[in-house]
């Protein structure tokens, strides 16, 4: 059976994002600010990774790394683990649970971040050890009903790594979570390709779909975790 109907989806987490923008910029506020260093040191990091991967053999004494790049890099983790958090209890709790205030559950913050680990570790792999992207749309394939235990997470319940899902619901919601955003982001970036507007289209499209994302990973799980309660 399947539980996730896709044009369903499409349509509420559409309509949630027009109904509650106000709360989602409230939101973001802080942590946008708490990523904004990071983002001003982007174009020099870039050009220190195009570096390392272009050379034959890396000599660290001639790579430089920008001041404070390892604080700027843990600000924007929190940011985007205190946004996602955020994004998944506006969804799921609704819009009193949240303000503001970034989050400072230190325990929901670690939580995150190791299955954020978990999945990007298990994920990316496979592609690290073969260069075969295909492994890593199976192994993302394998693993994203693990990702609804973000969900859980961010709403203070215990994760669960048996989701029992049927192969309709299951492909449903690698669908919705890897395939539309992938999707979304090349579209994007091949657009501003053809008419000129550089890299910022794709940066745009990779921040809708991050919050596009959030919104209809928790409506998955709703309809997941309701029809499983209904006998």
């Amino acid at each position: 059976m399947n539980q996730l109907p896709i044009n369903k989806i499409l349509i509420a987490g559409f309509a949630f994002a027009m109904t509650h923008w106000k709360k989602i910029l409230e939101i973001s506020i802080i942590p946008v600010m708490l990523s904004l260093p990071l983002f001003s040191i982007l174009s020099e990091l870039f050009a220190l990774m195009e570096q390392v991967f272009s050379a034959k053999k890396v000599i660290p004494s001639e790579l430089i790394v920008p001041d404070n790049t390892h604080l700027y890099l843990v600000l924007f983790l929190y940011a985007n683990v205190s946004l996602s958090v955020g994004m998944y209890r506006l969804v799921a709790l609704g819009e009193q649970s949240v303000g503001i205030t970034p989050i400072l559950d230190w325990k929901v913050i670690a939580r995150f971040i190791g299955m954020t680990l978990l999945v990007g570790i298990v994920t990316m792999t496979p592609l690290i050890l073969t260069n075969l992207l295909i492994l890593q749309f199976v192994m993302s394939f394998l693993m994203v009903p693990i990702t609804l235990n973000f969900v859980n997470i961010a709403v203070g319940k215990p994760s669960k790594y048996r989701w029992g899902l049927s192969f309709p619901t299951h492909m449903n919601l690698f669908f919705l979570q890897v395939i539309v955003p992938l999707l979304v982001v090349l579209l994007f970036t091949s657009l501003s390709n053809l008419i000129g507007l550089g890299a910022g289209a794709e940066w745009v499209a990779r921040a809708l779909m991050f919050y596009w994302s959030a919104i209809t990973l928790v409506l998955c799980h709703q309809l997941i975790t309701t029809s499983k309660q209904t006998p």
